[in-house]
């Protein structure tokens, strides 16, 4: 494993401080860029920043796992591409990035996790603005990861 991407225990005061740059595997938007790196120039020393993409996971087919459920090739490297272009977008503004892009069926908790794992100081994602109604009715993923995080999350509208 590479020196520069190991992460070391939360709480060690040697480990740089990080910042989670997240898609619920929607396109990571410029705004959101731009509020990681306005966000990450605060910080001192300068934050690695850890881009993360959900290729979502459909559900279950009686209760069981189906291959037909799970993101096809075509969606998991559309999700690296997203990632990717994030990453070359962070490190053309003088931030060293990492990118990683994960299968789940539930995209908050998964954030909240890795964030959790990663022993980040922040988690920044893009979130569109629903009415109330549609929020009961649709699962809002982006509201699930302020519940669920136990650091700043910050949600740039879309």
């Amino acid at each position: 494993m590479d020196a520069r991407l190991r992460v070391l225990p939360n709480g060690d005061p040697s480990s740089p401080p990080s910042i989670l740059v997240a898609s619920t595997g929607t396109p990571i938007d410029s705004r959101v860029i731009d509020e990681a790196v306005n966000i990450g120039r605060g910080m001192n020393p300068r934050p690695v920043m850890h881009v993360l993409s959900i290729a979502q996971i459909f559900g279950t087919a009686l209760g069981l796992q189906h291959p037909g459920l799970f993101p096809t090739k075509r969606e998991w490297r559309a999700q690296a591409d997203l990632v990717e272009d994030a990453v070359k977008a962070l490190e053309g503004r003088g931030f060293s990035a990492k990118g990683q892009v994960l299968g789940s069926r539930h995209a908050g908790k998964a954030i909240a996790n890795v964030a959790a794992t990663e022993g980040c100081s922040a988690i920044v994602i893009g979130a569109t603005p629903l009415p109330r109604w549609r929020q009961l009715l649709q699962q809002d993923e982006t509201r699930k990861i302020v519940r669920r995080a136990k650091i700043p999350v910050h949600l740039v509208d879309m």
